[in-house]
């Protein structure tokens, strides 16, 4: 075989395996949207402070409940997961005796957020409005118990 059969079959035997990579890593490097938008990107930025982010899981959770009262099902875990995101930012900024407290919630309202994804998935408009319900109890419990208030 001739040196150039050669290095065209091996080029060809090699494209193949490069080029999806090239493609799914220029997807991967694209910016994410924001959770802003109707974008189904889970990217949520956490604010730099904790009353910043106080704000922002209040207004995840007006979002949240017009979602659901729209009966537009298919958003709610855009603005579930942004909430579970900023309630996951919570304990690395909070106080060392409050860290333990914000941990525990982070683990329930992780959970709360995926069972609200599942019953709008599933169209379950009653239960993702109990697991709305849930969700905001926890939060109100989890500013109780950071805040006080």
């Amino acid at each position: 075989m001739k040196k150039t059969t050669i290095i065209t079959l091996a080029l060809a035997a090699f494209f193949p395996f490069t080029f999806p990579q090239v493609l799914a890593q220029k997807e991967k490097d694209k910016k994410p949207a924001s959770a802003e938008g109707s974008a189904h990107s889970h990217f949520t930025k956490i604010p730099a402070t904790v009353e910043e982010i106080w704000k922002e899981i209040q207004k995840q959770q007006g979002k949240l409940a017009k979602v659901v009262a729209a009966k537009d099902l298919g958003e709610a875990h855009d603005h579930a997961f942004a909430i579970r995101d900023l309630v996951k930012a919570l304990p690395g900024k909070s106080s060392a005796e409050n860290k333990p407290k914000a941990e525990d919630a982070s683990k329930t309202i992780t959970k709360l957020a995926a069972d609200i994804d599942k019953s709008g998935a599933a169209g379950a408009q009653k239960s993702t409005e109990a697991n709305v319900k849930k969700l905001d109890a926890a939060i109100a419990a989890l500013k109780v118990n950071l805040t006080g208030k």
